[in-house]
């Protein structure tokens, strides 16, 4: 999986999109509202779908390693967290999330794409 880094979807990672994401303080808030959505946008279908964002906020928790993403405890932190950003952002209330969603949620709080950043 590598939609936050590989920024043009070309396949290849380069040193550029690798510091890019890293350095996410530097972006503007359009750049980042692109990383963030790639990131949990997996199908690319133009949603954010729960599932979409319990599996990108899993394999996150998984990769740190501090803590057993199979045990029923952190599966449940882990959908209360997905639960509360749906319920954030999420205005018409279709279970899911569309770029103008996001984009309204951000220009609000643009906190939330921060958080969205290092929650994946």
């Amino acid at each position: 999986y590598m939609g936050g880094y590989d920024r043009d979807r070309d396949g290849t990672i380069t040193f550029k999109e690798y510091l890019q994401y890293h350095l996410g303080i530097v972006f503007s808030s359009e750049e980042l509202f692109d990383i963030v959505w790639s990131m949990y946008d997996e199908d690319g279908n133009g949603y954010i779908t729960r599932d979409e964002l319990v599996e990108c906020v899993t394999n996150s928790t998984r990769w740190m390693g501090d803590c057993d993403v199979e045990s029923k405890d952190v599966q449940d932190l882990i959908q209360a967290e997905v639960d509360k950003i749906v319920g954030f952002v999420d205005v018409n209330k279709d279970g899911q999330i569309s770029k103008e969603e996001l984009g309204a949620a951000a220009e609000k709080h643009p906190e939330i794409l921060e958080k969205l950043k290092n929650l994946a």
